[in-house]
């Protein structure tokens, strides 16, 4: 049984009176169940609160090597609430946030925000969508937030004009045909060269297919063959959700109640373990697909909303 959701709330009045600090406490102190007003007034403050996430950045605060969970939290709302922030400041501190979180290998933080990073830089100017392109030509980083880095731009580039959009593929062609490159990434560049074929880059497409093995393909020559016959047609943006839905309360309840199911799952899971002294050897068998095979532009199946080609492939 479900134990009762009890939401925190705040009134405007109260997150008016508090200070800095207080704020900051409560995206601490109520993890993952912060309401969305408190989003919205520590966004209200501007400077005075982006000069507090400078210097918990700076210090180290905020990327200590073992956190707790509520710190955690914290680091996922800093990010929520420089989404909200127009300025070219917090979308600055924005991409150090990622390149930050790359250098840390903070993966959890990376999946929890990758769908969100388009609507997080929508509201930037253009000199931050120069300092993601910088982000992805760092190697170090690895090619998981370099891709999320590439998708904002792609998905930015889309809402600009045509020799914009021109532009960012020719760049993402260059990056796909260095061969010092790290080929998942450059098989994650082809994808989105796939999503707007143009016939320069047919033969860079065509050599990314068949250098893949036949176990799993990021996409095949059939792939290449489909969207240059114009078979594959754009279905439009796929990141139209807000990033702030998060807040709501039927979200907020929504992962409490997944939270409580999961923590139960895992008790049921141990008490099992604990019970059984003697265990079977285990003895894998032939591997058989029970689903239908996933097409590159299907939804994927873990439920992200997003694409196959972008996410679980």
């Amino acid at each position: 049984m479900n134990k009762q959701i009890t939401l925190p709330a705040y009134t405007t009045e109260e997150l008016a009176n508090k200070t800095l600090q207080e704020l900051t406490g409560i995206l601490i102190k109520d993890e993952d169940r912060v309401p969305l007003n408190v989003i919205v007034e520590c966004a209200r403050r501007g400077e005075p609160m982006l000069d507090l996430f400078i210097q918990q950045h700076q210090d180290n605060s905020l990327w200590q090597y073992e956190m707790d969970v509520d710190q955690f939290w914290q680091r996922f709302h800093t990010v929520m609430i420089l989404g909200m922030m127009p300025s070219e400041r917090a979308g600055l501190l924005l991409v150090e946030l990622m390149r930050r979180m790359a250098l840390e290998e903070d993966r959890d933080l990376q999946d929890w925000l990758d769908p969100d990073w388009p609507g997080l830089y929508r509201n930037k100017p253009d000199s931050i969508r120069r300092e993601l392109c910088k982000l992805c030509e760092e190697r170090k980083l690895g090619w998981y937030l370099r891709a999320s880095a590439v998708n904002v731009i792609m998905e930015l580039a889309g809402e600009q004009d045509g020799d914009d959009l021109e532009r960012r593929l020719a760049w993402l062609a260059g990056m796909a045909s260095d061969k010092n490159e790290d080929f998942d990434f450059r098989l994650l560049l082809g994808n989105y060269l796939l999503d707007h074929p143009r016939a320069e880059y047919l033969p860079l497409l065509e050599d990314l297919a068949n250098r893949q093995d036949d176990y799993i393909k990021h996409f095949s020559m059939d792939d290449v063959r489909r969207a240059y016959a114009g078979e594959e047609k754009m279905q439009g943006n796929e990141y139209t959700k807000n990033p702030w839905a998060f807040y709501e309360p039927d979200a907020i309840i929504e992962r409490q109640m997944r939270w409580q199911e999961e923590a139960a799952k895992a008790s049921q899971r141990q008490q099992s373990l604990d019970k059984n002294t003697a265990y079977e050897p285990f003895h894998p068998d032939t591997y058989i697909r029970l689903e239908p095979k996933i097409g590159r532009n299907d939804p994927c199946p873990c439920g992200s909303g997003k694409k196959y080609k972008k996410c679980c492939l």
